[in-house]
């Protein structure tokens, strides 16, 4: 794959997981502008997961019979026009509608972006590109927070995603050149129902899809939303809830990096051991705090653990079943983002500083359950690994 290649999906990734956080930093400023409760613009953020979710499931499968690069193209564009669109919405609902397109869009985006990587490379190299390609989604939750709490002061909320749209364009014009041939898989799928039965009934899908919702969902929608609770712990403008964000995103980052490490050394034990360890660290965001350096260092249990586990997760999952990865992986997305709805919409539901306590007690809660549901399944990739290597 040549680096131009690498480069324009890489930017794919960094766009949708742009549009998940963009909002956090500046609910202060849209609540003040659309004349609701901050807590409510958490709505944005909600939608555009749960459209992201439903799509997903039907995005995945569908792109091995139609091609990857023109869905790709078209995913990107409505990408551009509904968050050129969001910034003129006269009413909170118009901009949740719109915000749930866009992430209609991001469904159709990513499982094609992901897809042409499978396509252009071979086998034994796919892992090690998605790895790459994945860390324009790590770093949309660096730089994209902070980049918006800026915009927000200087410049006002709206031109955070005008700044979305224009780069979806560029992504869009970087794709077309990249891949001149519409990339299709050379391997048709079975009947849909019966590739979906398949990936369902595939030995150890259950629990550890149940977990992409209850705790890998949950724990992603914590993030999106994290400036919003971050605020209501100390006064905070735009700015430095963008700063404290993206904090949070280099934990990310430097969990996913630590994430093979713990793995050579904790076995199967290190996804639930450190998924638990993420969801009790949403609870630690009800500690009482003075600084944000002490806020920030509260909130690292949950953001070294999520990118710690979030790969060991994914690998477990795609290594499942050769022949439903594709499936499995499209409903591992679907359920990630249901949750991140799930996380967005209870906070938009609360608006009191009492309330906020309540909810950072009940995602916990959720994602220790996930936890509990990858303890259960914790020898199923070993089980996997080991047949593998007596066949």
């Amino acid at each position: 794959m040549h680096p131009y290649q690498l480069s324009s999906l890489f930017a794919c990734l960094f766009l949708i997981g742009s549009a998940e956080v963009v909002a956090g930093p500046m609910m202060g400023f849209m609540g003040a502008d659309f004349s609701v409760p901050s807590s409510d613009i958490a709505y944005l953020p909600a939608a555009y997961g749960l459209s992201y979710g439903l799509i997903a499931i039907l995005a995945g499968p569908l792109s091995d019979r139609f091609g990857r690069k023109r869905p790709l193209q078209f995913g990107l564009l409505g990408f551009a026009i509904f968050n050129a669109l969001l910034p003129s919405a006269a009413q909170l609902r118009d901009a949740v509608l719109l915000s749930g397109l866009a992430g209609c869009c991001a469904a159709v985006i990513q499982p094609n972006a992901l897809s042409l990587v499978g396509d252009e490379v071979a086998p034994a190299e796919v892992g090690r590109y998605l790895g790459k390609v994945f860390i324009g989604l790590m770093l949309a939750f660096v730089l994209t927070p902070a980049i918006a709490g800026l915009l927000a002061d200087h410049l006002g909320w709206r031109a955070a995603y005008y700044g979305l749209s224009v780069f979806a364009v560029a992504v869009l014009g970087a794709v077309s050149v990249a891949f001149p041939r519409a990339g299709q898989s050379a391997r048709q799928p079975g009947a849909f129902h019966t590739v979906h039965l398949g990936a369902i009934r595939t030995k150890g899908a259950r629990p550890r899809l149940a977990a992409s919702y209850l705790w890998l969902g949950w724990v992603a929608g914590f993030g999106a939303v994290v400036a919003e609770v971050s605020r209501h712990a100390l006064p905070l403008s735009p700015t430095d809830a963008g700063l404290l964000a993206a904090f949070y995103g280099l934990a990310v980052i430097a969990g996913n990096l630590a994430s093979p490490w713990l793995y050579r050394v904790w076995g199967s034990a290190a996804l639930p051991v450190i998924a638990g360890l993420s969801a009790l660290g949403i609870a630690a965001f009800l500690l009482p705090v003075n600084s944000v350096a002490q806020l920030a260092f509260a909130g690292l249990p949950w953001a070294f653990g999520y990118g710690c586990a979030g790969p060991l997760h994914h690998a477990a999952l795609s290594a499942l079943s050769d022949h439903y990865r594709g499936t499995i992986n499209s409903y591992h997305a679907s359920l990630l983002n249901i949750g991140i709805f799930s996380v967005s919409f209870l906070l938009g539901a609360v608006a009191t500083d009492r309330s906020v306590t309540v909810f950072c007690l009940a995602a916990s809660f959720v994602a220790l359950c996930g936890a509990a549901m990858l303890w259960s399944a914790r020898g199923g990739r070993a089980n996997l690994e080991a047949s593998k290597g007596d066949a």
